[in-house]
Protein backbone atom coordinates (compact mmCIF):
# COMPACT_ATOMS: atom_id res chain seq x y z
CA UNK A 1 0.00 0.00 0.00
CA UNK A 2 3.11 2.20 -0.72
CA UNK A 3 1.95 3.23 -3.65
CA UNK A 4 -1.63 4.44 -2.16
CA UNK A 5 0.29 6.18 0.57
CA UNK A 6 2.23 8.14 -1.93
CA UNK A 7 -0.99 8.91 -4.12
CA UNK A 8 -2.56 10.73 -0.83
CA UNK A 9 0.37 12.34 0.64
CA UNK A 10 0.58 13.73 -3.35
CA UNK A 11 -2.83 15.22 -3.19
CA UNK A 12 -5.38 12.38 -4.73
CA UNK A 13 -8.51 12.43 -3.28
CA UNK A 14 -9.80 9.54 -0.66
CA UNK A 15 -12.66 8.84 -3.11
CA UNK A 16 -10.40 8.66 -6.15
CA UNK A 17 -7.70 6.35 -3.87
CA UNK A 18 -10.66 3.82 -3.47
CA UNK A 19 -11.43 4.03 -6.92
CA UNK A 20 -7.99 3.44 -8.44
CA UNK A 21 -7.23 0.65 -5.96
CA UNK A 22 -10.83 -0.91 -6.09
CA UNK A 23 -11.20 -0.98 -2.57
CA UNK A 24 -13.87 1.23 -0.12
CA UNK A 25 -13.82 4.62 1.30
CA UNK A 26 -13.22 3.33 4.57
CA UNK A 27 -10.50 1.21 3.70
CA UNK A 28 -8.16 3.78 2.41
CA UNK A 29 -8.64 5.61 5.88
CA UNK A 30 -7.75 2.70 7.37
CA UNK A 31 -4.55 1.70 5.72
CA UNK A 32 -3.50 6.03 5.93
CA UNK A 33 -4.45 5.43 9.81
CA UNK A 34 -2.44 2.00 10.25
CA UNK A 35 0.88 3.55 7.85
CA UNK A 36 0.23 6.93 10.54
CA UNK A 37 -0.17 8.67 7.77
CA UNK A 38 -1.19 12.63 8.67
CA UNK A 39 -4.91 13.00 7.44
CA UNK A 40 -5.71 16.50 5.12
CA UNK A 41 -7.93 19.11 6.04
CA UNK A 42 -11.17 17.65 4.68
CA UNK A 43 -12.69 20.43 1.59
CA UNK A 44 -11.28 20.96 -1.69
CA UNK A 45 -7.90 21.89 -2.71
CA UNK A 46 -7.42 24.97 -5.38
CA UNK A 47 -8.00 22.78 -8.79
CA UNK A 48 -11.59 21.34 -7.08
CA UNK A 49 -13.11 24.70 -5.98
CA UNK A 50 -12.07 25.76 -9.64
CA UNK A 51 -14.13 22.73 -11.10
CA UNK A 52 -16.28 22.90 -8.59
CA UNK A 53 -16.96 26.75 -9.25
CA UNK A 54 -17.37 25.61 -13.05
CA UNK A 55 -20.03 23.02 -11.96
CA UNK A 56 -21.66 25.48 -10.39
CA UNK A 57 -22.25 28.13 -12.94
CA UNK A 58 -23.24 25.01 -15.35
CA UNK A 59 -26.39 24.79 -13.25
CA UNK A 60 -25.11 21.42 -11.15
CA UNK A 61 -26.64 21.51 -7.50
CA UNK A 62 -24.27 21.67 -4.53
CA UNK A 63 -25.14 18.33 -3.45
CA UNK A 64 -24.47 17.02 -6.70
CA UNK A 65 -21.05 18.52 -6.76
CA UNK A 66 -20.31 17.54 -3.45
CA UNK A 67 -20.97 13.71 -4.57
CA UNK A 68 -18.97 13.93 -7.92
CA UNK A 69 -16.07 15.31 -5.50
CA UNK A 70 -16.60 13.22 -2.43
CA UNK A 71 -16.84 16.42 -0.15
CA UNK A 72 -19.80 16.59 1.38
CA UNK A 73 -22.11 20.38 0.45
CA UNK A 74 -20.83 22.51 3.00
CA UNK A 75 -17.02 22.02 1.50
CA UNK A 76 -18.71 22.74 -1.64
CA UNK A 77 -20.91 25.61 -0.42
CA UNK A 78 -17.35 27.35 1.07
CA UNK A 79 -15.80 27.06 -2.37
CA UNK A 80 -18.61 28.69 -4.28
CA UNK A 81 -18.82 31.45 -1.58
CA UNK A 82 -15.11 31.64 -1.75
CA UNK A 83 -15.53 31.74 -5.60
CA UNK A 84 -18.19 34.69 -4.87
CA UNK A 85 -20.66 32.75 -6.48
CA UNK A 86 -23.20 32.47 -3.61
CA UNK A 87 -23.52 34.90 -0.72
CA UNK A 88 -21.96 34.17 2.85
CA UNK A 89 -24.97 34.39 4.96
CA UNK A 90 -23.31 33.71 8.14
CA UNK A 91 -21.28 36.52 7.13
CA UNK A 92 -24.21 38.76 8.64
CA UNK A 93 -25.24 42.12 7.76
CA UNK A 94 -28.11 43.33 5.68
Amino acid sequence: MNALIGDYLAGMSVKALAERYGIHRATVFSHLRRRNVPSRRPGLGVDEKAEAARLARAGVSMRAIGRRMGVDRKAVRAALVEAELIADESAGGS
